[in-house]
């Protein structure tokens, strides 16, 4: 009778520690509108936040890449820090009391999973799903199988082709409140290198701005731009309202994330340190003195990894603070 007694104590003691660890990373009253930045993603979306709860990759230092990489979630302050779930590639978005990312399988095409703050209810929602954003309860994403933009619920239903080019190619695009924003390396001219916007149910399509004949990839966007660089890096911004186009500097530019006054970037011309602008290309400035391979930033935070690493740093947007912010596995 003691042994049973004990064993059952045993179990409730776990179960405790299980709701006690898993305790606060429900659905916030107030979740996101937008389940990461679209610099954020288009840097592999390594790391988000809803309220005061932060969802990061935790990479695996392994010669099999992805083999057992983790999405991890935890308090602002570093309480709480638990397990989400396993095999994750990054690309994370967050709303309400889910959290959404891709998984990289051998096959190189990636798919797109959702799973609950708690953990629980891991679902597969699409396969082949490349510049996802998640936004006012939608999901849009690049179907590299299907050839074109989609959409769908944020339970996966509907499946619903906003737009498919005629010839097969892999096209980046912004969500933004009212339009889309696009890039299409091959138009149906077979000219090379044009913007387009349409709205958010694929009509109206038109070209942005006809000078535009580069191959760009749009990086970011702010309410009266979008920020792309040229085939040497350079940086430009178009008028999203008339097209109007503005070289911003001959300064070489790399994974750069614009916010209200600057743009911070990683430098290509030297050793690939992270750099800040003002938005009209004055002020240059160093912010961290390290050879860095990826950005995100949250706040006044930059989230970064070191070239070659697995480890992510984060650091004030002054370059003060610089800290671990979570250990490779």
């Amino acid at each position: 009778m003691k042994k049973y007694f004990v064993v059952l104590v045993l179990i409730v003691l776990v179960i405790g520690c299980e709701n006690e660890q898993t305790k606060g990373l429900e659905a916030p009253e107030m979740p996101n509108v937008t389940g990461n930045s679209y610099s954020n993603m288009i840097n592999h979306g390594f790391v988000a936040k809803q309220d005061n709860l932060l969802i990061y990759m935790k990479f695996n230092d392994s010669t099999i890449p992805f083999s057992n990489n983790a999405i991890m979630a935890k308090k602002e302050d570093g309480r709480n820090e638990v397990k989400l779930t396993s095999k994750g590639f990054g690309d994370i978005n967050v709303i309400k009391e889910w959290v959404y990312y891709t998984v990289m399988p051998f096959s190189d095409v990636p798919m797109l999973y959702r799973v609950k703050l708690d953990g629980s209810e891991r679902e597969k929602l699409v396969k082949g799903a490349d510049y996802v954003q998640v936004k006012n309860d939608q999901v849009y994403y690049y179907d590299s199988i299907k050839n074109g933009i989609y959409k769908m619920n944020l339970d996966g239903t509907d499946k619903v082709q906003i737009y498919s080019p005629k010839s097969e190619v892999t096209m980046n695009f912004y969500v933004d409140r009212e339009q889309i924003y696009f890039y299409k390396p091959i138009d149906e001219d077979g000219d090379e290198g044009k913007l387009y916007s349409m709205s958010l149910n694929g009509e109206n399509i038109k070209k942005l701005n006809d000078t535009v004949s580069y191959t760009q990839i749009i990086d970011d966007a702010d309410e009266h731009f979008l920020y792309y660089t040229d085939t040497e890096e350079h940086l430009y911004k178009v008028d999203k309202q008339n097209g109007k186009e503005i070289k911003i500097t001959d300064q070489k530019f790399s994974s750069l994330i614009v916010d209200e006054n600057w743009i911070y970037y990683l430098n290509p011309s030297d050793k690939y340190h992270i750099y800040k602008m003002k938005k009209n290309g004055e002020q240059n400035q160093l912010v961290l003195d390290k050879e860095v391979s990826d950005i995100n930033m949250l706040d006044n935070l930059i989230y970064y990894k070191i070239d070659g690493q697995e480890d992510i740093f984060r650091v004030k947007t002054d370059g003060t603070g610089n800290t671990l912010f979570s250990k490779r596995k």
